[in-house]
């Protein structure tokens, strides 16, 4: 055995061809409850990102890839650190995750980054953890991810969480599908940033500050792409935006995948979240028939989030952890 290592562009259609059936393989491996992935799902999860380097490094033998992960930097908060993820085929993991391993540490410091950030489901744990930490990986961040099985919801129920209760009868309901109505891009943009305070283990993640330019970018790539992202948010009377919700769904894909949901501190408590959550979920059953499934993902450490989605019929679908090697 021969192992190859090439830097691909995941913005070719010849790479996308390339990793599809390997990303096939290894998820079903280390997410078996995802569906199978679609050409249009990991052109949407390896795609161009406003302010993000992203290049796929991948392990050939032989002409043949068995190995592979989309590396990312976030230039404009986390220069320092490259992030992504890991895919080999299962029967390959012993030949091939020390070389892959070396390849992105490699790449990491050609790009001037001092951190490497990447994760693995519970199902890989066995084959992967023992060569992150003879490594030097440590474990910096458990995360959950959770799917929802659109198909068997209780309506009834979901409507009565999505309609005005005393705590939040205030707050008009919006939603539309991006590209964001100009009027809304400043109010989304301040209230999305309340992610910031969500927690990452012991991860260390910045946030770039509010930038409308930025996020008005970002949804040009995503209209670009082809990908339709809708959008619920409930409005004050001044026109502040009290909360949000956000769902991505990729044509001829069945798993709809949950975006951000932020609620700014001074609006919380008021059943805001589990309302707009509830109510995008209702829209989409009706605008996109295609979709039967919801995936999300949480930090262990977020248990308000994680109670408001097994109550809304969530269940986890895999742990995953992440490792950082600092190099």
């Amino acid at each position: 055995m021969t192992i190859e290592i090439r830097e691909l562009d995941p913005v070719l259609p010849e790479t996308q061809e390339t990793l599809l059936p390997l990303f096939q393989a290894a998820s079903a491996a280390d997410m078996p409850r995802h569906p199978e992935p679609t050409a249009g799902f990991l052109r949407f999860i390896t795609g161009p990102r406003v302010a993000r380097h992203r290049l796929c490094v991948t392990a050939f033998d032989g002409g043949a890839p068995i190995a592979f992960g989309c590396l990312n930097q976030d230039l404009a908060a986390n220069p320092d650190m490259i992030f992504g993820d890991i895919w080999i085929l299962p029967e390959r993991r012993a030949e091939a995750a020390v070389a892959l391993l070396d390849a992105f540490k490699a790449h990491t410091r050609r790009r001037g980054a001092q951190r490497m950030v990447l994760g693995f489901s519970e199902f890989a744990a066995p084959d992967y953890e023992p060569v992150f930490a003879a490594a030097g990986g440590r474990r910096v961040s458990w995360e959950r991810r959770s799917q929802l099985d659109l198909t068997t919801i209780d309506r009834e129920q979901y409507a009565a969480w999505a309609a005005p209760s005393p705590k939040n009868a205030r707050y008009r309901i919006q939603a539309w599908t991006v590209p964001t109505p100009e009027h809304l891009l400043a109010p989304l943009v301040e209230a999305n940033d309340a992610i910031r305070d969500a927690p990452t283990g012991d991860l260390r993640l910045n946030h770039a500050p509010p930038d409308v330019e930025r996020r008005r970018a970002a949804e040009t790539l995503i209209v670009a792409a082809g990908v339709r992202k809708h959008i619920i948010a409930a409005l004050t009377e001044d026109g502040e935006m009290a909360g949000m919700h956000e769902m991505f769904v990729v044509p001829g894909f069945r798993m709809g995948d949950v975006g951000n949901t932020a609620v700014p501190a001074k609006f919380r408590g008021h059943g805001l979240g589990l309302r707009l959550k509830a109510d995008l979920a209702l829209r989409l059953l009706a605008s996109e028939p295609e979709l039967d499934v919801v995936s999300t993902w949480n930090d262990a450490g977020n248990g308000p989030m994680l109670r408001v989605n097994e109550a809304m019929g969530y269940e986890k679908a895999e742990a995953w952890s992440n490792w950082q090697f600092d190099l």
